[in-house]
């Protein structure tokens, strides 16, 4: 997982969650909740707990400001944020790939509902280029280029309504603790 803080008046900051140390992790339970485990603080980063995001971030942050102290990083609730980073997109676009495999709709339905894992990412492009890969398997190009309804993903926005890709989604809002790998 990503951390953005995106502060009103500075540059756009990321920190990955991957890169915690053991000794870092230590820091962080402290400062969070002292009866917190890592995996509760885990957990809560998942759910977008501005607290957690708040004293990753400013554990990370404070590897190249060591002088930095816990009450001078105080950013807004919305300048912070959490996204996908490329491994759980990976992740992601695996359990697409199986859901999608039952999938009997239109090549435009399933890019719609794919498409929501786009908000969030961390790389736009890199989950864009992901749910390509999905849907050239799904739908692979009609010979000599000819397309109809099903033959391949669109480019546009879809106005249809129709049904999903399943009753649960490969695009869920976020994934569970069993479906990252953080």
């Amino acid at each position: 997982m990503i951390i953005v803080h995106t502060p009103a008046d500075g540059d756009v900051e990321r920190f990955d969650f991957r890169s915690v140390r053991t000794s870092e992790a230590s820091i962080i339970t402290s400062l969070v909740s002292a009866d917190l485990s890592w995996q509760q603080v885990k957990a809560r980063l998942h759910e977008d707990d501005p607290d957690v995001m708040r004293v990753i971030a400013f554990v990370i942050k404070k590897r190249s400001n060591p002088s930095l102290r816990i009450g001078d990083f105080d950013p807004a609730v919305d300048e912070l944020a959490v996204k996908l980073d490329r491994k759980e997109i990976d992740g992601w676009a695996e359990l697409a790939a199986e859901r999608i495999g039952g999938f009997d709709g239109p090549a435009e339905m399933a890019e719609l509902a794919l498409g929501t894992i786009l908000d969030e990412a961390d790389d736009v492009d890199y989950a864009r280029a992901t749910i390509q890969r999905l849907l050239a398997g799904k739908f692979p190009a009609a010979p000599d280029g000819a397309k109809d309804s099903n033959s391949g993903p669109t480019t546009g926005e879809s106005t249809s309504s129709g049904p999903s890709i399943s009753d649960s989604s490969p695009t869920s809002s976020t994934l569970t603790e069993a479906d990252s790998t953080t």
